[in-house]
């Protein structure tokens, strides 16, 4: 599987290098009534963009991280780092982009995110205030902040720097949109601003009196419960992932290479809840990521020990978490047993919602399989990526063999790394033809939903921490659920390949 990416990334970034192969300073679909026409023409001049063979330079087309690799090093004159400089396992050394993405990598520009850089993604105006932040050594503050960048964001300082520093004059209305894209026009512009005053704006557009920068409590990267789906689009731009809950609603995955995780649950286009295992979040009552169990006992109380459903009670985990109900919502804090019991995740949910589904576990069908294998996929990335481990590649083989364990378990009601007939996983890994050089497997029961399974994997005694901080490449899961009790059963398999 390995060189066939590596053929596929390399074919890519011969493409990326071919948008400026051509000596050109008037482009075809750039006139000089265009609005950025000044800007484009002078990085042109620079040397630092032609344009496409065809004459055309597509302004409105996104640039990708390698595109922005490029001009960052043209523009900044860094040295090209052919051979032996940072490696990232999508971009191979001989790849046609490497000496570029190496350069500002080198620099500490652009550095990716653990071992990958993502080459051919867009880059978001949040990166893009990051990375010109970064290369220019810019700095600055303003009073005030755009309506939709909250004081915890984590590119902030960065947008709050291009504001100040008169390269960005945000939107009218006194937003940024940091989560969108950004296009090649764009880039040009803010790149253009930075590079020489001359075409700095004269004026940055804030929010009105009436426009709170930050919301007082429980927002998620700007994002509260309550909001719109559009608004949290418009603040976060494309989600990474669609995937069903156990309670009917959507999650909306949203992360920059599993930086900055956070999952919102999307009902009737309101966000209803909302989760993340890394610092993304402000609460009420001054708790914070990593603050203690007892911090959070004498700032709430004791937890709630059941939920009142109905004429049911729902007993809930008071142990290794904490439960709350407050104004509207539940609140639930995740505690990691192994640091202290410090707070490793939280999850907000409306209500309404968390009283209105009366069960203990979710009715199954193949989508909500299918959602829970790759929530428990995203859920491992999101923890190694806080704990600065390789983010791990999801893999077709491995998943198969651990869906068929899971499907094994569920239906012949037996809970084991070994089955029926004496096979352990490397057994299993190796008669699906899975050739390794190291591997490790994580099995779980009987927890409602893939954040109740990976938080118990992070506070096991027993090797399952280890194994979801590894040093391993790829990972598979596997999800099957009696099909009486409905009781879901969870496989996760990983592997390094030989």
């Amino acid at each position: 599987m390995k060189p066939k990416t590596y053929v596929s990334i390399t074919a890519a970034c011969v493409l990326a290098l071919s948008l400026f192969s051509i000596s050109a300073k008037a482009f075809d679909d750039v006139n000089e009534t265009y609005w950025a026409s000044e800007e484009v023409e002078y990085i042109a001049d620079q040397g630092i963009i032609n344009g496409y063979e065809d004459g055309s330079f597509q302004p409105q087309e996104d640039v990708s991280r390698a595109q922005t690799a490029k001009m960052l090093t043209e523009a900044l004159g860094l040295e090209l780092v052919e051979e032996g400089g940072p490696s990232f396992q999508d971009v191979e050394e001989g790849a046609a982009m490497y000496p570029y993405i190496a350069a500002v990598a080198k620099a500490g520009i652009m550095t990716g995110s653990g071992n990958t850089f993502e080459p051919g993604d867009s880059l978001t105006r949040a990166e893009m205030a990051v990375v010109l932040s970064n290369a220019f050594g810019l700095e600055g503050s303003m009073e005030q902040t755009f309506s939709d960048v909250s004081e915890d964001f984590w590119a902030a300082d960065a947008i709050e720097t291009l504001g100040a520093k008169r390269i960005t004059s945000g939107r009218e209305d006194g937003s940024f949109g940091p989560g969108e894209d950004t296009t090649r026009a764009q880039f040009s512009v803010f790149l253009s601003r930075a590079l020489s005053e001359e075409f700095r704006v004269d004026e940055v557009h804030m929010p009105s009196s009436g426009v709170d920068s930050e919301e007082e409590v429980w927002h998620f990267r700007g994002v509260a419960l309550g909001d719109s789906k559009d608004s949290m689009k418009a603040q976060l731009g494309q989600e990474k992932a669609v995937l069903e809950s156990r309670y009917g609603f959507d999650w909306y995955l949203y992360h920059t290479r599993y930086d900055e995780y956070v999952q919102f649950g999307i009902q009737d286009n309101e966000v209803v809840a909302a989760y993340s295992n890394q610092d993304t979040w402000q609460g009420a009552r001054n708790i914070e990521m990593d603050d203690t169990k007892p911090d959070v006992i004498d700032a709430y109380g004791e937890p709630l020990s059941h939920i009142q459903k109905g004429g049911a009670r729902f007993s809930i985990d008071t142990q290794e978490a904490g439960t709350y109900k407050e104004e509207g919502r539940y609140e639930t804090f995740f505690y990691d047993k192994h640091r202290d019991h410090r707070i490793t995740a939280v999850l907000v949910i409306d209500s309404r919602v968390e009283e209105g589904f009366r069960k203990y576990y979710a009715e199954p069908d193949q989508s909500l399989k299918e959602s829970f294998e790759r929530l428990t996929f995203h859920l491992a990335n999101a923890q190694r990526q806080r704990y600065s481990r390789g983010i791990l590649t999801w893999d077709d083989q491995a998943a198969s063999t651990a869906r068929s364990h899971s499907v094994d378990m569920a239906s012949n009601h037996f809970f084991s790394h070994e089955n029926q007939d004496g096979e352990d996983p490397f057994d299993r890994m190796s008669g699906d033809g899975i050739e390794y050089r190291n591997a490790a497997e994580n099995i779980a029961y009987g927890q409602v939903s893939p954040i109740k399974a990976h938080q118990s994997w992070m506070n096991s005694d027993t090797g399952h921490r280890e194994a979801l901080l590894g040093e391993y490449e790829r990972l598979g899961v596997g999800v099957a659920f009696d099909e009486i009790r409905k009781q879901p059963y969870y496989t996760q398999n990983f592997y390094t390949p030989e």
